[in-house]
């Protein structure tokens, strides 16, 4: 019997994961949205006023694609880390009971920690890897993975 006890995934290379604002779906909207604006300044010769009025929910995207804020999420044999604008985190891997998956209505994921203490950790949407990614990785590492499909709250 060997004495020491090997941790799950300890032998594969830590997992990061880096997103920013300037995604193509960020652009693509943003330009849309301003594509709409012209076309109803020079189209349908739309007042000013209104105009300014429907290009306030444009200003926090090109903001946010001004800024291009960066997320940044680590996964190793030991540790999980985040960080982004809003939030920062790291919980030791051994601490991890369960990672809870869940789909939302609108087809986001999003993922809560559930650590032996008891206390829960909600990941930002912004730090998370894209698709079923992070779930094999989670499985690959030895985390117990939950998901819960279409949940109100």
């Amino acid at each position: 019997m060997p004495d020491v006890i090997e941790q799950a995934g300890a032998d594969l290379p830590p997992f990061t994961y880096e997103g920013d604002a300037r995604s193509l779906a960020a652009l693509l909207g943003l330009g849309a949205w301003l594509l709409l604006l012209a076309v109803l300044w020079l189209v349908v010769g739309a007042t000013w006023w209104v105009l300014a009025i429907l290009a306030l929910p444009a200003a926090p995207a090109l903001w946010e694609i001004m800024q291009n804020p960066k997320a940044e999420l680590s996964l190793d044999s030991t540790q999980l880390r985040w960080s982004c604008p809003r939030s920062e985190g790291e919980i030791l891997v051994s601490e991890i009971e369960r990672v809870a998956l869940t789909t939302r209505w609108d087809f986001s994921t999003r993922t809560t920690i559930h650590t032996k203490p008891g206390t829960r950790h909600n990941l930002p949407p912004a730090v998370q890897p894209p698709g079923h990614t992070w779930e094999e990785v989670l499985k690959s590492r030895g985390i117990a993975v939950t998901r819960q499909h279409f949940t109100s709250f």
